[in-house]
């Protein structure tokens, strides 16, 4: 009797020819040696010392991906109604609108492939881990090479691909040309041509420092080098509008500085291919141009590169040397300062910490970098304007962007420091310092808020002096002047007492887990806030400039904000002293880390 099969019996298997097991055996094959060093390498692209934090990695990494991909979308929806004549547009979009609107994609693709390639900076060759990690496994250098080589194109392609696709595929629907294909070719040929240009210069720069200077000088000017490249790029992302507004007059004018500008020979190429021979004569020089640098820039990453890893390994292996400062001795500036202001061993211990520290992670060195050039974008974009002539542009300063630079450049220099100042390095560390101080009281807390104040008093002194400098000479008055410096020394002290009065913590140890809670107060502190200290403070610098004894009430009002400030903070510190400490993730001393077994 054949037996029906039950609840219970054992699930039968089918009996398979060998055709299928082979193609199922081949299916299942375990990866090779050289794609799990690719999938490795590239991991580590994605999930690096600057996204590491206590959110989710891949959360975050998300998050940015959304961030970088989404402006050209919304951009070519923003465009929808000046192509099609709807209101408030009487007319069709005109031909140097449309130019306007190529060159911001062409930009923006080469904003963010750069900002990619110096996010990446320390891992677009091998580090320390790499070295002594994969050396001594039985792997073929020349797989380790080629697959870093492979890693970083696939990340860089894919950065490229989703930073430029949705304005690729959005914009030539929205302009609705009689060539839409013609324009999506030029607008993805421009857009491609001009990030992979960004990036072979940025991994070029590299390879070439790498091969000039050596590891150990270009280890110590590499976060001058990511910082300035930051701020460049920043700068140019935010002088879109300025530069926008005179593109025809830039272009046509012939000036030699122009031509100097990459983003605008690519521009020249997306007008070539889309116009053809009638486009202007100035794209076509632009194009010719734009096509020879994107050659010999991927020439030089090509021929640099692997020349540069040659010898990065081999000092890594070699090893440095060392430079002996046990017998330097602290610097004049020092000396004043801790007879000054920084009397207290705590406070001093503290101020040094923060100065030793700030540039040692690459996250502390991005973030610092982001916020400067930030400040300095927008401090251009709303100082500076173009007057072109015949043959030449000369930048000039507006007087009222020349009065509201020194608020905005010292408050992006407080909400900059502040941030990074709260951003853990490694908080298995922050420990000791709990044994040592305890929760930290005002004398602790005051050094951070005197290394600020400092720094921005700093930022906000060169800022007047530059500007002193460049200034008409409507505005180079003894009281004009005077009323710059009181700005730049009262609002670098009274926005540190505002932005440190909640520290409660040494800086890098403080545990801070982001939310969605915390986006309106981002908006409100940036967007609301921000404008309307920087309108507040330009408003009454015609009052404070108007007599001397103005300015006497403006520096009296200024000093007794701040101690007042500084009064308040101390309360509220002694009042947190009462309560109940809060609860921390982390184990304290006693067991550092370690799990019962």
């Amino acid at each position: 009797m054949r037996e029906q099969p039950g609840i219970f019996a054992p699930p039968r298997h089918p009996v398979l020819s060998l055709a299928v097991r082979a193609e199922d055996s081949a299916a299942a094959r375990e990866q090779t040696q050289f794609e799990i060093l690719v999938r490795h390498i590239f991991y580590r692209f994605l999930h690096n010392e600057l996204l590491t934090s206590d959110d989710d990695e891949t959360k975050r990494v998300m998050q940015i991906s959304c961030a970088i991909a989404v402006p050209g979308l919304l951009v070519a929806l923003f465009l929808f109604p000046a192509y099609h004549a709807f209101p408030p547009y009487p007319m069709p979009r005109p031909f140097w609108g449309q130019v306007g609107d190529h060159y911001f994609y062409v930009m923006y693709a080469f904003v963010v492939m750069g900002a990619a390639t110096v996010f990446e900076w320390d891992l677009l060759f091998p580090d320390l881990v790499d070295v002594f990690v994969l050396s001594v496994q039985p792997i073929a250098n020349r797989h380790v090479f080629f697959a870093r080589v492979l890693a970083l194109a696939i990340f860089l392609g894919l950065v490229l691909f989703g930073t430029s696709i949705l304005g690729i595929l959005f914009l030539p629907l929205v302009a609705e040309l009689s060539n839409f294909l013609c324009h999506l070719l030029a607008h993805s040929t421009a857009v491609f041509a001009c990030g992979m240009f960004s990036a072979a210069t940025f991994l070029a720069l590299q390879g070439i420092l790498l091969n000039i200077v050596g590891e150990n000088i270009f280890r110590r000017i590499t976060p001058l080098l990511q910082g300035a490249s930051i701020m460049l790029l920043l700068a140019i992302l935010l002088l879109h509008p300025t530069i926008s507004k005179s593109l025809e007059p830039l272009l046509t004018s012939g000036a030699p500085a122009v031509r100097l500008f990459p983003p605008f020979w690519f521009l020249g190429i997306y007008e070539r291919i889309l116009m053809g021979p009638s486009a202007p004569a100035v794209f076509h020089e632009f194009a010719s141009i734009g096509c020879y640098a994107l050659l010999v820039m991927l020439a030089c990453a090509v021929l640099t590169y692997p020349l540069a890893y040659r010898r990065r390994v081999r000092q890594l292996i070699e090893g440095g040397t060392v430079v002996d400062r046990r017998g330097h001795t602290a610097s004049p500036f020092q000396h004043i300062l801790q007879a000054t202001i920084l009397r207290h061993p705590a406070q001093r211990a503290i101020f040094h910490f923060i100065s030793q520290t700030i540039l040692r992670a690459q996250r502390q060195r991005v973030m610092l970098a982001m916020y400067g050039g930030l400040g300095i974008a927008l401090t251009l974009s709303d100082t500076l304007a173009f007057r072109v002539g015949e043959g030449h542009v000369r930048p000039v300063l507006l007087a009222s962007g020349v009065r509201s630079a020194i608020p905005i450049m010292v408050f992006w220099t407080v909400a900059g420091l502040r941030s990074i100042l709260t951003s853990p390095i490694d908080r298995r560390g922050a420990w000791l310092f709990r044994v040592i101080i305890g929760r930290p009281n005002a004398g602790h807390l005051a050094g951070t808020r005197i290394w600020v104040s400092l720094w921005a008093t700093i930022i906000g002194l060169t800022t007047a002096i530059v500007l002193h400098a460049l200034s008409p000479e409507s505005l180079r008055s003894h009281l004009i002047t005077l009323n710059q410096l009181l700005i730049a020394v009262s609002v670098s002290f009274l926005l540190a007492d505002l932005f440190l009065f909640s520290a409660r913590s040494v800086p890098f140890t403080e545990f801070r887990k982001s939310s969605i809670t915390d986006l309106p107060l981002v908006i409100v502190r940036y967007v609301v806030l921000f404008p309307l200290f920087v309108a507040i403070l330009v408003h009454n610098e015609t009052w404070i400039e108007a007599s001397s004894r103005h300015l006497f009430k403006a520096l009296v009002l200024i000093v007794a904000a701040h101690l007042l400030l500084l009064k308040t903070h101390v309360r509220s510190l002694l009042q947190s002293t009462l309560d109940t400490p809060p609860d921390e993730s982390d184990e304290f001393p006693q067991r550092l880390g370690l799990r019962d077994t």
